[in-house]
């Protein structure tokens, strides 16, 4: 290369590097780059109100300083303590949060690789005491923007917020949250959690009162009182289902259909949270009464004359030992006249009620003139003797307390024998029929007969079905057979019936009875 391409060589190069220098790496007049960089912060976990550091190059030029935390976390330059190429120190504003901390500068913003947080304790002062499903609490307090989560009673959280500040949070009530002190979680280097001191009460619907009261079954009740629109539903007495449709519903005033099986008593407003309140009185229900049966004793085919209140409502009567009769010779509200079927036996009898599944008894026992025929049994226990359901793969006796005759001739209540137990000493069982496997499905009834010798009057028998006893107990009736059908579902549970006795229940002994008629209907 001759000397003049030589020249012009050096000349490029020398212009490329001034270019390269003015445009990568433009240099102040002490040779330090005019680049805002910066290179830590700190320190992590300091406390509202501390000095903060922050170091790097060219910081003088930084305008301002953004924390995670709105507007009033913000803190511009004629409010650093100090500001150096090399060195800002600010206090840490009080409504900082946890978050990445942004440097303004002429150069563009700058963010911290790393978020700041903070050394915390969320304090609580004071929150509304009672608040509605739904409605907003205020808590009022310290650094309640560190909250992350309130814990209403039993579990209720909430993670969402109206609205956040220092000294204020509010937060919706869940719809189904309980009446409890209130669980604050809050955020910062040591997370943490505390129970308020005071209790948020939450509004329950209350019931006034009740309207009609008595009422008819099937027809609508008014409940009147306070925040009964947040009554999720309502339960009765005697009803195992709530009714959740109303007919209408306002904070004042609820309606609603009353139950076909509703007992007397008080019912239950249901919030959302399952809590309910009782209402102030008993709903009391329009029945039939029976106040007189004539005549007593009365004779099988003839008319029975029924008198009282509300028989009016009256749609079925039924005697012991026969079907339900719904057919009368006449009826109005104070005066029923029906025929006594064939067949009945001495016992009360049974009013069904219109629209409802409530059934009404007679407080008297209905006598029966001459003799009445014997109970209708399906699969019988005892005919004149122990069936072949236990004889051929149970056993009979083994019991104790006294002693079961199987062979005796009078009195009897069909037939010609029943079974004489002589109770001897307290709580015995010397009846008793065992090891056999009898598919029950077939049958809802269990009966017998029992005719109370002199001196039982008035004692306590059980019937003890599988094992179990005490599920139903008589009191002996003296001198007469009565006749009893006690459902299966009230003895047991099981489908099938391997074991059987009758026990004294009273605790004394020293009495006897008889048993006939023994089996399923």
């Amino acid at each position: 290369m001759n000397n003049k391409n030589l020249k012009i060589f050096s000349s490029l190069l020398l212009i490329a590097f001034l270019v390269a220098t003015m445009i990568g790496c433009k240099k102040e007049k002490n040779g330090q780059s005019n680049l805002i960089e910066l290179l830590s912060f700190g320190p992590t976990g300091a406390r509202h109100g501390d000095t903060l550091r922050f170091i790097g190059n060219n910081l003088d030029k930084v305008t301002s300083i953004e924390f995670t935390g709105g507007a009033a976390a913000e803190i511009t330059q004629v409010d650093f303590k100090i500001q150096t190429s090399e060195l800002i120190l600010v206090i840490v504003p009080q409504a900082a949060e946890k978050g990445y901390v942004t440097l303004k500068t002429p150069q563009g913003d700058i963010i911290t690789k790393t978020q700041l947080n903070l050394d915390v304790t969320t304090t609580v002062t004071s929150f509304t005491n009672q608040a509605r499903p739904g409605a907003n609490v205020t808590i009022s307090g310290a650094y309640l923007n560190w909250v992350q989560k309130v814990v209403f009673a039993n579990d209720k959280e909430v993670t969402s917020f109206v609205s956040k500040a220092f000294d204020q949070l509010v937060v919706t009530v869940p719809d189904d949250a309980e009446t409890g002190p209130l669980l604050i979680f809050y955020g910062g280097t040591d997370s943490s959690d505390f129970q308020t001191d005071d209790t948020l009460r939450v509004t329950l619907p209350v019931a006034t009162s009740l309207a009609p009261n008595p009422i008819l079954h099937q027809t609508d009740l008014t409940i009147t009182g306070t925040d009964l629109d947040l009554a999720k539903k309502i339960i009765f007495t005697g009803v195992s289902t709530p009714v959740t449709s109303f007919i209408s519903q306002t904070a004042t005033q609820l309606v609603l259909k009353v139950p076909a099986g509703t007992k007397k008593g008080k019912i239950k407003l249901v919030a959302a949270s399952e809590v309910s309140t009782d209402s102030p009185t008993d709903l009391d229900l329009i029945l039939p009464s029976v106040a007189t049966m004539t005549p007593n004793p009365v004779d099988p085919g003839t008319d029975l004359t029924i008198t009282g209140t509300n028989l009016d409502l009256v749609t079925s009567i039924t005697f012991e030992n026969a079907a339900p009769v719904t057919s009368f010779v006449s009826q109005t509200a104070t005066q029923i006249v029906v025929t006594v079927p064939m067949g009945i036996l001495r016992g009360n009898i049974t009013l069904g009620v219109l629209n409802s599944t409530v059934t009404v008894q007679s407080a008297d026992v209905l006598e029966v003139l001459g003799s009445a025929p014997p109970p209708v049994v399906a699969l019988p226990f005892y005919n004149d003797a122990v069936t072949s359901n236990w004889t051929s793969t149970g056993w009979i006796g083994g019991g104790w307390g006294g002693a079961a005759d199987y062979n005796n001739t009078s009195p009897v209540r069909e037939g010609t024998k029943s079974i004489k137990i002589d109770y001897v000493g307290g709580y015995g069982s010397p009846l008793q029929l065992g090891g056999a496997n009898i598919d029950m499905t077939p049958y809802t009834t269990f009966k017998l007969s029992v005719y109370g010798a002199p001196g039982s009057g008035g004692k306590t028998v059980t019937v003890g079905i599988n094992g179990t006893n005490g599920q139903f107990n008589f009191n002996v009736v003296e001198g007469v057979w009565t006749d009893y059908a006690i459902p299966i579902s009230t003895l047991t549970a099981s489908s099938t019936m391997s074991e059987i006795w009758i026990q004294e229940f009273s605790g004394t002994g020293g009495f006897t009875i008889y048993v006939d008629a023994m089996g399923l209907n």
